[in-house]
């Protein structure tokens, strides 16, 4: 068996059904862990297991008792920020015959890092959003053209962004956020490229989806779109930097028609079910990849116009001494 380790797995309930489904039908396994024994997705998996925290000394130990009592042969994280902490351990997990579907920290370090990522495609040529941060823009320019957009210069999601309309309203984000960027603000439709990626970092897959409607920072409501220029665009992108395993790109389209290129996540987007239902079976092509099977790209065959409409549900589980 090649049973799949995916860890802090929080609110990820349809990304776990999926895995369970796909890796059952191979007499594979799922299993799933988190801190909280409040993170739903833990109830829908094969297994689950409560770890310590992520920045905890013994967390790689745990981790990897996990995978020794349960066969584990690969290690997905979601989090972000345990992407460092795995990587450190990279060395020790692979020991144990254990792959790690994570990019390189020199690459997640850029992918993290907005400012860094900007000026590394406006170097390559990519169209990207004029990006500035708060001293160099107070330092060179006088007149702006607003609206301008304010998000972090690091971290995971799309909360705590601001459509910025006057000057009084940029200098007051100046002033009581922290290690944020600016950007130019883009009309147009926005758009998620997820994309899968074998261990030499070839893609696979890239399947991009319309963002329709986003609650939270995470899509609701999106569809599937074959738009060549975006598929180009994320298999070059994610090709240049060397991107293995799953990776989502977003990217917008702007009223002219121009696509600028906003940022790179090097891992599983929130929507990739629906990019899983128009059909990339990613647990299978993982779970392939971990048997050493050749997988030849298959890139734009997936259909077209499938909508997903995303709706809370609950889980209910008799859960002693919270």
């Amino acid at each position: 068996m090649s049973n799949i380790l995916i860890t802090t797995i929080g609110r990820r309930g349809a990304l776990t059904k999926i895995f369970k489904q796909e890796l059952n039908k191979t007499g594979a396994e799922v299993i799933v862990t988190d801190k909280s024994p409040l993170a739903p997705a833990l109830y829908e998996a094969d297994k689950y297991y409560l770890t310590p925290g992520i920045y905890e000394e013994n967390y790689i130990d745990i981790i990897l008792e996990i995978c020794e009592k349960d066969d584990v042969k690969a290690i997905i994280p979601l989090l972000e920020q345990s992407f460092p902490v795995f990587n450190q351990a990279r060395d020790l997990i692979e020991e144990k015959g254990i792959t790690l579907f994570l990019s390189s920290t020199e690459i997640i370090e850029l992918c993290n890092d907005k400012y860094s990522f900007y000026q590394y495609f406006r170097e390559k040529g990519i169209p990207v959003p004029e990006t500035f941060l708060p001293d160099e823009l107070i330092r060179n320019y006088g007149e702006l053209p607003y609206p301008l957009f304010i998000k972090p210069r690091r971290g995971q999601g799309s909360q705590n962004t601001y459509k910025v309309n006057t000057e009084e309203e940029l200098y007051f984000y100046i002033r009581t956020l922290e290690d944020i960027i600016i950007q130019e603000y883009l009309d147009g439709d926005e758009y998620t490229i997820d994309t899968l990626s074998d261990q030499e970092g070839r893609v696979l897959s890239a399947v991009p989806r319309k963002r329709l409607e986003v609650r939270a920072g995470e899509v609701s409501k999106a569809v599937t779109v074959k738009d060549n220029r975006l598929i180009e665009l994320a298999v070059w992108v994610i090709e240049d930097l060397g991107i293995i395993g799953p990776a989502n790109l977003q990217a917008k389209i702007l009223p002219d028609g121009e696509i600028k290129l906003i940022e790179v996540n090097p891992r599983f987007g929130g929507g990739v079910p629906l990019s899983y239902q128009a059909g990339v079976n990613y647990p299978l092509l993982i779970y392939r990849m971990l048997r050493g099977e050749k997988i030849e790209p298959f890139i734009g065959e997936f259909q077209d116009g499938l909508v997903m409409l995303r709706y809370d549900t609950a889980v209910f589980k008799d859960i002693k001494d919270i």
